[in-house]
């Protein structure tokens, strides 16, 4: 017998009706009734009597629900049981990311899942946003963290951490030449930037001085990196103006090798938010929805 039909069955009891079945399942009215015609006519009997929006079960359908019913219940209560012991939970979690992020941002947050789910693997895979997503579509990974999405129809997305990045140049880069006094002069000094659609310094310009667009449009960076610890490396040198993160360089900043940029309160930094990116329709177990929900309560942390 098909499970699907008889889990249907149970629903339509429990809720009253064709029309709440169909809205808690997220199916049609059509499809619910047409489930129960088929189970009806694969026991062969008639399980429920219809008048109006009102149902009554038969003597053979009151007999059958309370077996159906027994057995779910049964069923969810092992599902809760296994959910609840996250000692014993196991399998395989296949995480796609950034280089960077894979390096800073993972290690800890693995380690502390793991101590709740020590049975748990894991697997990381790098890449850009438009490869992480192929790996994605392609089932090669289960989750990813990306910045930008271009199938939202397909994934699904939540922000599981906002950076916050800022202005800097290095001690190095300080001695040799004067820095700039207003957001303007930034274009007579050398930008090193992450490639393409992740550059910082071009969205952060266009908000905070929009007039000079048009001597943006002519700005061309010196360095185009694919990391951030690339970027970082080359600001270090004494190369030019960077925008990095600031939990990565919070100890260049301390000791003074990194020095932040300053103009006004909101012109010194810009938020990037990060999503953890997974598809719409997909088969991920209970420890893929448990790690989801652990990203998203350590949001910020």
């Amino acid at each position: 017998m098909d499970f699907n039909k008889a889990k249907t069955f149970v629903e339509v009891v429990d809720s009253g009706g064709f029309s709440a079945a169909a809205s808690r399942l997220k199916r049609t009215q059509q499809a619910i009734s047409l489930q129960i015609q088929a189970l009806e006519k694969e026991l062969g009997i008639s399980l429920l009597v219809r008048d109006g929006r009102k149902i009554a079960l038969t003597q053979g359908g009151e007999q059958l629900y309370s077996e159906f019913k027994k057995q779910f219940s049964a069923m969810e209560d092992s599902v809760q049981q296994y959910k609840s012991d996250k000692s014993a939970a196991s399998g395989l979690i296949r995480i796609g990311a950034w280089a960077d992020l894979s390096n800073i941002y993972f290690p800890k947050l693995i380690a502390q899942f793991s101590e709740d789910y020590p049975l748990v693997e894991f697997e990381l895979h790098t890449g850009l946003d438009h490869e992480l997503e192929a790996m994605l579509m392609d089932n090669k990974i289960d989750l990813s963290h990306q910045v930008f999405v271009t199938k939202p129809k397909l994934l699904r997305q939540a922000c599981t951490f906002v950076s916050t990045c800022t202005p800097v140049v290095s001690r190095k880069y300080a001695q040799k030449h004067e820095l700039p006094s207003t957001i303007e002069e930034t274009l007579d000094m050398p930008i090193i930037e992450i490639l393409g659609e992740y550059s910082l310094y071009r969205p952060w310009f266009k908000k905070n001085a929009r007039g000079m667009l048009p001597a943006l449009e002519k700005k061309k960076a010196l360095v185009r990196a694919t990391s951030l610890e690339a970027t970082r490396q080359m600001v270090l040198e004494g190369m030019g103006l960077g925008f990095l993160p600031l939990d990565i360089i919070q100890n260049d900043l301390d000791t003074g090798e990194l020095i932040p940029l300053s103009f006004s309160k909101e012109a010194d930094t810009i938020q990037v938010e990060i999503d953890i990116v997974y598809k719409r329709e997909n088969s991920l177990g209970h420890i893929h929805h448990a790690f989801i929900q652990f990203l998203l309560d350590n949001r910020g942390n």
